[in-house]
């Protein structure tokens, strides 16, 4: 199939509008898709990017209160490792996969863990918590 010529020049033109910082970030949100993470990163200028968070459903975590209070606790006490004494959650985002994006409260950037719960309904299951990840609200 032949291209119009007009189609052609749009693609070179598109190509030739697209920086090196434009490429960064996209390679960068390729490996992060790739590791099924839901941060990305944005350009903020030519020189500088910045990781934020994709819009996710938000709701009530899927774990019964005693996880949900195991895992609260593990993240404060990461929280205080990091001198921030306070740990608040926010809200809860929902990743597709089952996995959950605790967000805190926070006056400043972003905070947010990745918790998993083998099995949200069963109290003493395992958990997995991934964080904090700081980034541009």
């Amino acid at each position: 199939m032949k291209l119009p010529s007009w189609t052609l020049c749009l693609v070179l033109l598109l190509a030739a509008c697209a920086t090196p910082m434009d490429s960064a970030v996209t390679e960068a949100n390729k490996q992060m898709e790739l590791k099924g993470s839901p941060f990305r990163y944005r350009a903020v200028d030519d020189s500088h990017m910045t990781l934020t968070l994709m819009p996710l459903p938000a709701g009530p975590t899927r774990a019964v209160p005693a996880l949900a209070q195991q895992a609260m606790d593990s993240i404060t006490q990461q929280e205080n490792r990091k001198g921030r004494s306070v740990a608040n959650l926010e809200e809860v985002r929902h990743l597709q996969d089952g996995r959950e994006v605790w967000v805190l409260n926070s006056l400043g950037e972003g905070i947010a863990y990745i918790v998993a719960f083998q099995s949200p309904t069963q109290p003493g299951t395992d958990i997995r918590i991934t964080g904090p990840t700081v980034y541009q609200k």
